[in-house]
């Protein structure tokens, strides 16, 4: 038996994907340790792993909230937020990696996981000695062979340009100089893209097939989209089976509150279409004092495993978790996404229509007759209809995502395992002889 230490952000999206890694390690006699806030105990203790509380200093999504980083406030926003970034990652790595060693030390830690918020985390296992791996939810983070995102790799610079330019921005190589550690090889991936995804071994939360052909960076594990399923009793029925066949779901379960008008317009024109409509959104509030209509249902939380198999269509915003969910589930979708050169949902949206699986929407095009006529296509169109269906038959013969992951991760261990039963065999010598000698 290992003991492996999952460390995520605090968010739904970060662990959410990592829970089923956890299920299947912990089937597979391994102990798990989830490192994470204390909100999601529950959820962690349900598949029979350890929380062990991460402080808000040591979660990046709780330091960018509650950053006091001295950014000029006339600075338009997009800029601002980006040097908030920049500022948080130094600062959170060597609270990361006192932490983390901490706990690798006291729990005798054979393996860590991180996802690409994880800055610290491979700091903190290359001291240690142990092996790193790393979970991307987002298939566009996925590594080229150069080692760039793919997501980066759309801008219009020649990669050797991107590695400098990444390195300039994000000098991480002063971390490693100040952590001990020697520099990595010359032409090495910059060290941001060398932290944020292993080489040792990288999970990616998608099939292979999504996305674009080309060559990738090895040791890159394709498991599909991960999907957590809340435990339910025998008795209780799933949620989606008392919803209407012909439901539309409209969801946003992280909309913001700047965002809440967005959602709010979207609902409303689905409605006026005259189908039922599912709206589920866990940021909006007394949306329903706008919205409430005969055919409007609406709920802050819904269970995707419940509710997908059982909706006509989903409304969207092409998050790469719910994408995942759709495809799992075979329902048709319309992902309504930004435009940002930079964005991985727009590239979600873009890939899953080139790919026939689903119709896609930039916001910047979003207009009431522009959402009505495409929700109306969309439930007329059962050629994509039968080609998700097909997908997610594909996706439900392969094994489940959380055990190929295991089977990955015990492939890093066979080290550790013989360090640990070496110590076991000379302490368990010493003991013999001085058992003898009394």
């Amino acid at each position: 038996m290992a003991t492996v230490l999952i460390t995520v952000p605090h968010t739904p999206s970060h662990v959410l994907p990592a829970l089923p890694i956890a299920d299947a390690l912990v089937k597979r006699g391994h102990r798990v340790l989830f490192h994470t806030d204390q909100r999601h105990a529950e959820k962690i203790q349900a598949v029979g792993a350890e929380l062990i509380p991460m402080p808000g200093q040591c979660d990046i999504i709780h330091r960018l909230k509650d950053s006091a980083a001295p950014i000029p406030s006339w600075l338009p926003k997009f800029p601002r937020r980006f040097l908030y970034f920049r500022h948080e990652v130094l600062a959170i790595i060597p609270d990361m990696i006192s932490e983390l060693e901490d706990i690798v030390k006291r729990e005798r830690v054979d393996c860590l996981i991180g996802d690409l918020f994880g800055f610290g985390a491979p700091y903190a296992a290359e001291r240690l000695g142990i092996p790193y791996a790393t979970l991307t939810i987002s298939w566009p983070d996925t590594m080229n062979a150069q080692g760039v995102p793919l997501l980066v790799t759309q801008l219009p610079l020649p990669i050797p340009l991107i590695q400098a330019l990444i390195n300039f921005i994000f000098p991480l190589h002063r971390v490693r100089k100040q952590m001990g550690l020697p520099p990595r090889p010359r032409n090495s991936p910059a060290e941001l893209f060398s932290v944020i995804v292993s080489r040792c071994l990288n999970l990616v939360a998608c099939h292979r097939e999504f996305l674009p052909p080309g060559p990738l960076q090895e040791n890159q594990v394709f498991m599909g989209p991960t999907t957590f399923h809340q435990s339910r009793s025998k008795e209780e029925r799933p949620y989606g089976e008392g919803l209407d066949p012909n439901t539309v779901m409209v969801s946003h379960t992280t909309s913001t509150k700047n965002e809440e008008d967005l959602f709010r317009f979207m609902v409303e024109s689905v409605a006026q279409l005259g189908v039922p409509v599912l709206a589920v959104s866990g940021g909006t509030k007394d949306i329903s004092l706008d919205v409430v209509r005969e055919n409007v249902r609406l709920e802050k939380f819904v269970p995707y495993d419940e509710v997908m198999p059982y909706v006509r269509a989903v409304v969207t915003f092409g998050g790469c978790g719910t994408t995942g969910n759709i495809l799992r589930a075979g329902v048709p979708a319309l992902l309504i996404t930004d435009s940002s050169p930079v964005s991985d949902v727009r590239f979600t949206g873009v890939r899953a229509e080139e790919l026939g699986l689903a119709y896609h929407l930039p916001k910047p095009e979003l207009t009431r007759e522009a959402l009505q006529t495409k929700v109306k296509a969309l439930l007329a169109d059962q050629a994509l209809r039968e080609r998700v269906m097909a997908l997610a038959a594909q996706l439900d013969a392969m094994d489940p995502p959380g055990e190929i992951a295991a089977i990955a991760i015990e492939r890093l261990l066979p080290i550790a395992a013989q360090q640990q039963e070496l110590t076991s065999l000379e302490n368990s010598q010493s003991t013999h002889k001085l058992t003898s000698h009394c």
